[in-house]
């Protein structure tokens, strides 16, 4: 069944803003959504048109959206961004993909070249398990303990994962609006989707990505270590990687400055 234009962008709750003859994709990662790109979007909405949209059930957004089996792999994610991109008609836009949705986009990347210019991956992982001598970040165990605890009392373990994944207590309003994001999410819906991150591995997909790409990530990061982000880079074919001076995984929530000094570095 082909999709219509207008079905593809009300699921994705697509939104255009700003002005400008370049389109900047927005997508925000786990656990977030589009707001947590608004420092961003107001720094660049003179000079880009700015689309930003949610990825099924990432966020609580969209969750009736969600469906298990369709997103099972992150590759279902990864058409869901050429989607909407197609439904818009938008050619040769820079993208920036936040944790999960780095590597979505990446993915996407692969599958519609065309479409992009540039590829920003803020806090993106390829894998975030320890494999070997590979440095992802999280030892099985510790993944099964994640979704354990979770499971068993998912009010406190978002509480927990917040600190953990902004690097800041409780009272941070970072951590707040993160988790305050993380419980207005199903979570069966979130489980499974946080089962399915961190259980993937695409390391092998990496040399199919032929567009430029930036890698950036904050200088310590509960979530991705920096290996983990020196992994990408190495892998990525012509990529650049810059090491930004803030902690935490959602810099451009916790220091939104520091993300757009890197932006207006990188972007064209």
């Amino acid at each position: 069944m082909i999709e219509s234009a207008s079905v593809i962008l009300e699921r994705h709750n697509a939104t255009l803003v700003g002005s400008g003859d370049e389109t900047l994709v927005l997508i925000p990662g786990f656990g977030t959504e589009q707001s947590a790109w608004r420092h961003v979007v107001d720094a660049f909405k003179d000079r880009y048109r700015i689309l930003s949209f949610d990825l099924a059930g990432v966020g609580p957004a969209n969750q009736i959206h969600y469906d298990h089996a369709r997103y099972g792999t992150l590759d279902a994610y990864a058409r869901d961004v050429v989607a909407v991109l197609g439904a818009l008609k938008v050619e040769r836009c820079v993208c920036v993909g936040h944790s999960v949705a780095g590597i979505v986009v990446a993915l996407a990347s692969v599958k519609a070249p065309h479409l992009f210019r540039k590829l920003v991956l803020l806090g993106a992982s390829a894998c975030y398990r320890n494999i070997g001598s590979y440095r992802g970040g999280f030892e099985s165990a510790e993944i099964d303990n994640q979704i354990e605890r979770a499971t068993r009392d998912y009010l406190r373990w978002t509480a927990q994962f917040g600190q953990m994944v902004v690097s800041a207590p409780a009272e941070d309003p970072t951590v707040r609006e993160f988790v305050a994001t993380l419980r207005a999410m199903r979570p069966d819906m979130a489980l499974s989707l946080l089962l399915t991150i961190l259980q993937s591995d695409l390391r092998s997909r990496l040399p199919e990505v032929t567009v430029p790409a930036v890698v950036l990530q904050t200088r310590e990061d509960s979530a991705v270590p920096r290996e983990a982000a020196e992994y990408l880079h190495d892998h990525l074919a012509g990529s650049v990687l810059e090491v930004l001076d803030a902690s935490g995984h959602l810099p451009h929530m916790s220091a939104p400055g520091t993300v757009i000094d890197a932006l207006n570095r990188h972007l064209p």
